[in-house]
């Protein structure tokens, strides 16, 4: 990861900066520039574009001619830089900048539009709203299903420094108050839709605990049972407010806090906001200011926005995109004893490719024009195609859902991200970078086409709601940098920050592209194992090594690599986890065979 700059050590982040780290799908840019000759911007609006390039891929010098990739641009940064543009009266949409490519071709294209403000922050009569997409279908899983830690969000860090206990308290009472997504609850009669209603007065709990008289291990132990306690708890919907902290001390100068929230009310991208937010309350507090948190650009103003739009072409593209398609790519089975569906906790699967590796895809994708995120996207495609042994596969890709003609929406608070299906066709005969290219069109294409409910996606591919169209997903996300580095406050470091989450699939493969690529694959004990699920993420390991190794390989060869290396690994595992088995089976015989009989004593029990 590189390094930050001073002034983002001291929490001095730049606006660029700030939007870019609270971002769950972001993907760390690259310091390495374009090759091309410089040329300097001419037009008004290359000059313009070249400065929003510039802050958001904060690159101290852009060419007219300089390619959006090798800058280290990626569909997150497109996100920002097409918002920032329309701010300063140019339009563009992300797939433009995909395909564009350089300020000179963009600046062809950019179509003027009127100067528009940001949205007022949220008015006192906006407490009755309806339901984003996201929030549709978790609210109808998070009422029908039957674990309720389902959606539970819980956010851990360490918290080293002197704790001032009531302004950590007042700091997030403050930012709670100000923020009507912390303050939101959902309710619903029968027959009626669903309604998410802002709660005027909420006092959001916050328990302490000292831990300090105990030892390292009955701490670990304690936090472990909280965190399953936490997590079965859930929230009762109708209720605000949907989130709770509990902090615990383990020192004079350390605490662990645990911030639990239900998935209804933040994506993570909004999660980080209202962190450096009450962060930055926290800090100000305790120097003695009094002021007030930003007020940031309402939720129900990207709630109106959706209400305007027309789901007609939304829904033509999704009917379109899945004609055709057969049976849906699963990973796992059933998971039911004697017929009923068991909820089980999550466990990981972990794998960190190494940094030549990482080095050599970075290469890939700056010459070929994708992204880290894209590649890795299609390679659980492949694996998936591979393991099938078929070449139309389908699974759920997490998209941001924050419409970047929407002025101020990278600063809102709420839920916006979406689950939809990304449809992959994988020709044995074609190239891997032709496919890949096509790849990354087909899910920009898709973005543009982001903001329909899933349920009415299903419905458009002639699927209703039994078994939906896949049951894995994948995520592209970067924790952001601040919180990893203990940046987030002049007054408290923040170390190792973790968000546990069910996100209600049997499997998610969560990407976090940087320095080294980290694959995490969340998933359900009941329905995968480990070993098959961790084959899987070496499997992805040994694509991105045959990408960098020879771009021009055929899909047929790719895919071939990854199922022996799958199956290798499955095989490998299981015969490791037989022998650990029987290594504990020999050792429990030999203990039975060394114990004597008790001694028998007459007068009773001893």
């Amino acid at each position: 990861m590189a390094e930050e700059r001073s002034e983002d050590r001291v929490g001095r982040l730049s606006a660029a900066r700030r939007e870019l780290l609270a971002l769950w799908l972001a993907e760390e840019p690259s310091e390495v520039t374009g090759s091309t000759p410089h040329a300097d911007p001419a037009t008004a609006e290359e000059h313009v574009l070249a400065r929003v390039w510039r802050e958001v891929l904060e690159v101290e010098r852009i060419g007219v001619d300089d390619d959006y990739f090798a800058l280290g641009g990626d569909s997150i940064h497109a996100i920002v830089i097409v918002a920032r543009a329309r701010e300063a009266g140019l339009h563009l949409t992300a797939q433009d900048l995909f395909e564009q490519r350089t300020v000179r071709a963009l600046a062809r294209l950019a179509v003027p539009v009127e100067e528009t403000g940001l949205p007022e922050a949220e008015a006192p009569d906006r407490a009755d709203l309806p339901l984003g997409p996201m929030q549709q279908g978790m609210l109808y899983h998070s009422v029908g299903g039957s674990s309720a830690g389902a959606y539970v969000v819980q956010v851990t860090c360490r918290l080293v420094g002197d704790l001032d206990r009531d302004a950590f308290r007042a700091a997030w009472q403050e930012v709670v108050t100000a923020t009507p997504a912390l303050r939101a609850c959902f309710r619903f009669a029968e027959g009626d839709e669903p309604r998410q209603v802002v709660v005027p007065d909420v006092v959001v709990p916050m328990d302490f605990t000292d831990w300090r008289p105990l030892s390292t291990e009955e701490r670990t132990a304690r936090l472990e049972e909280h965190l399953d306690a936490d997590r079965e708890r859930g929230f009762a919907l109708s209720e605000a407010p949907l989130s709770r902290l509990a902090v615990f001390q383990e020192a004079d100068d350390r605490h662990v806090c645990v911030w639990t929230h239900h998935h209804l009310i933040l994506d993570g991208w909004s999660q980080q906001h209202v962190l450096r937010d009450v962060l930055d309350r926290y800090d100000a507090l305790v120097r003695g200011e009094r002021t007030t948190p930003p007020s940031r650009p309402s939720f129900a103003a990207y709630l109106d926005w959706l209400a305007d739009q027309d789901p007609a072409a939304d829904e033509t593209y999704w009917r379109d995109r899945l004609a055709g398609f057969g049976a849906p790519t699963r990973v796992a089975g059933p998971g039911c004893v004697d017929g009923q569906v068991v909820a089980a906790r999550r466990r990981e699967a972990t794998l960190r490719i190494s940094e030549q590796a990482t080095e050599k895809l970075g290469a890939f994708c700056r010459e070929h024009g994708v992204t880290a995120g894209s590649v890795l996207t299609a390679g659980w495609g492949l694996l998936l195609a591979g393991h099938h042994s078929v070449d139309d596969v389908l699974f759920g890709v997490t998209v941001s859902g924050r419409p970047a003609e929407l002025p101020g929406a990278t600063e809102m608070v709420g839920l916006f991200i979406n689950t939809l299906p990304l449809r992959l066709n994988c020709p044995a005969d074609t190239t891997a970078t032709r496919w890949l290219a096509n790849t990354q069109h087909t899910m920009a294409e898709l973005r543009e086409h982001q903001h329909l409910p899933l349920s009415r996606v299903e419905r458009a591919a002639g699927r209703g709601r039994s078994g939906g169209l896949f049951d894995s997903i994948v995520v592209v996300e970067n924790f952001p940098t601040w919180v990893g580095d203990g940046s987030g406050s002049a007054r408290l470091r923040v170390e190792e920050p973790a968000v546990l989450i069910d996100e209600g699939y049997p499997l998610v493969l969560e990407i976090t592209p940087g320095a080294t690529v980290l694959l995490r694959a969340r998933y359900d004990p009941n329905r995968l194992d480990h070993a098959r699920v961790h084959a899987a993420l070496v499997a992805l390991e040994t694509y991105v090594d045959a990408l960098g190794s020879d771009p021009t390989t055929t899909l047929a060869v790719l895919r071939t690599r990854m199922v022996e290396r799958w199956q290798e690994h499955v095989d490998e595992g299981r015969r490791s986890s037989r022998e650990r088995g029987e290594q504990r089976l020999r050792a429990a015989r030999r203990r039975a065979e060394t114990v004597t009989e008790p001694e028998t004593t007459s007068g009773g029990d001893r």
